[in-house]
């Protein structure tokens, strides 16, 4: 029982710390300097969760959902990082060297596939989310 109990607690300090990250990306993205916003957003993710964006990036769906897995990222957890990729691939000023829009807009997807593949319940966050990246692409065919 005490394991559990420890998991737990361990499994929701990672949803403070993530929680806490990306509204800290947040921040700094309404500075205006994006790519700064990413890279210390990045960096942060790395060392204080061990979670590599630029890995998570670079997956396929099956190295993808592996990676989730083996990170014990919940639905809940996935819908923030969708909402981050998301943030990132709807921002006009993202350089070519971080990846393109579209990347970023996709990899959302599939992280909320996942998320909904791992769930039980389906959440207006996660609705609405899948129809803004939805409407992103549809305008971003360009890049």
């Amino acid at each position: 029982m005490e394991q559990r109990d420890l998991l737990k607690d361990q499994i929701e300090q990672l949803g403070r710390v993530l929680g806490q990250l990306i509204a800290n990306f947040l921040g700094l993205k309404s500075n205006g300097n994006i790519d700064f916003a990413i890279e210390k957003t990045n960096e942060q993710l790395k060392s204080e969760l061990d979670i590599d964006i630029e890995l998570l990036l670079g997956f396929n769906s099956k190295e993808l959902e592996e990676y989730v897995k083996s990170k014990k990222l919940i639905d809940q957890y996935l819908d923030d990082l969708a909402g981050y990729f998301f943030e990132i691939g709807k921002s006009k000023n993202l350089s070519t060297e971080k990846g393109s829009r579209i990347q970023w807009l996709e990899k959302a997807q599939e992280l909320l596939s996942l998320a909904e593949k791992n769930s039980t319940t389906l959440t207006f966050k996660r609705i609405n989310l899948k129809k803004d990246i939805g409407a992103e692409l549809g305008n971003r065919h360009s890049d």
